[in-house]
């Protein structure tokens, strides 16, 4: 029965996406299969199941690179034999902190919300930390709730964080425990993110912050502006806003033929540089980026602190690790204290005075 599904899933891919070849492969997850992986990379596993069952598994490069080795990846032992395919995935990508959804014509495997929060690869002890809550369901068992509280971190600005969270918790009931805290933690306007063995939750807003840090790559020639805007919104996992009317006021190839090419840069140095290229500002809110013209009062704009060109970099302090390695912290304008955003203002005054008396010095228009 499965070698004359299997050749029907062949046979399908050649005729391209159809009804039909979306019932061939939600079928062919309820058929077992007769595979053992052992010792096999993530990329030849996933190979070796398509071989084998026609279904075709299809697992992009962005969704790759959050996993800790990528394509490169071992799996040291999976035994999906005697079981239905459905099931199988399972035991192959949940470790992994993927999960599968059903394509026209493909499966599809995504990382879970609790990697795209991180917005790089895990750890395998983040894997483990995600593996251990998933098998919870602390909305209806207590001594889950309890332990969920041991692992949690809050950086919210609320009195009692612990006792919000536990009654929404509480109020979703039945599910896995990071499908259960990511509902209940959505409702109060938070969001969580994994770090090594601990929990930690926050506000959306400062979880976005975290994320737009870490490295993304994204080439993209000649397309529409808030096609790549988006690209960066899906990069780190959240939505992109534009103020009304904000693309239409730059000049028509800017709106329709935007170029970018980023590969590893922190989102914030992409946002950045659409900001530079386009004079258009951004800020962060718990809703996700909003683009906006700032030469004009800002329609429909989050409340929220400023941030990316709004707020620009001014300065940056730089640690020594030893054995020539640095860490560098980033200092905002907002983050200065009132005498020195003076000081900085004179300093900048004063050369602008200065340059511009040599200019004149010097014959210079």
């Amino acid at each position: 029965m499965t070698f004359l599904l299997s050749s029907f899933m062949i046979a399908a891919s050649f005729l391209g996406p159809t009804p039909e070849s979306r019932a061939l492969i939600a079928r062919a997850l309820t058929e077992p299969t007769q595979i053992t992986l052992e010792n096999v990379r993530l990329v030849d596993a996933i190979s070796k199941i398509t071989d084998q069952t026609g279904v075709r598994i299809v697992m992009s490069p962005e969704t790759m690179r959050f996993v800790p080795q990528g394509p490169e990846t071992v799996i040291e032992k999976v035994n999906i034999a005697n079981v239905p395919l459905r099931e199988g995935l399972d035991r192959l990508f949940r470790p992994l902190g993927m999960k599968f959804e059903l394509a026209d014509d493909h499966v599809r495997i995504v990382p879970k919300d609790a990697l795209l929060c991180l917005g790089r690869a895990p750890t395998w002890t983040e894997l483990e930390t995600l593996a251990q809550l998933s098998a919870t369901q602390p909305g209806i068992k207590s001594s889950d709730l309890d332990r969920l509280q041991e692992r949690i971190q809050f950086q919210v600005p609320a009195p009692d964080p612990w006792g919000s969270l536990s009654h929404a918790i509480e109020n979703v009931g039945a599910g896995a425990g990071d499908e259960v805290l990511t509902v209940s933690a959505n409702q109060l306007g938070w969001s969580w993110c994994l770090s090594d063995e601990r929990i930690v939750v926050g506000t959306a807003e400062r979880m976005l912050r975290q994320r737009i840090r870490q490295p993304i790559s994204i080439r993209m020639n000649n397309r529409p502006l808030i096609d790549v805007m988006q690209a960066v919104g899906v990069a780190v996992n959240t939505t992109v806003r534009v103020e009304p009317g904000a693309i239409a006021t730059l000049p028509s190839q800017t709106q329709k033929n935007y170029s970018i090419n980023a590969i590893h840069l922190p989102a914030e140095q992409v946002l950045e540089n659409i900001s530079a290229n386009t004079g258009l500002g951004y800020l962060l809110s718990p809703d996700g980026i909003f683009f906006y013209d700032p030469r004009g009062p800002i329609s429909s704009q989050p409340t929220a602190p400023p941030s990316g060109s709004a707020d620009p970099y001014v300065g940056k302090i730089i640690i020594d690790l030893g054995d020539g390695k640095t860490f560098e912290w980033m200092i905002r304008r907002s983050e200065l204290p009132d005498d020195l955003k003076q000081v900085r203002d004179r300093d900048i005054q004063q050369f602008i005075d200065e340059f511009r008396q040599r200019r004149v010095t010097e014959g210079h228009p």
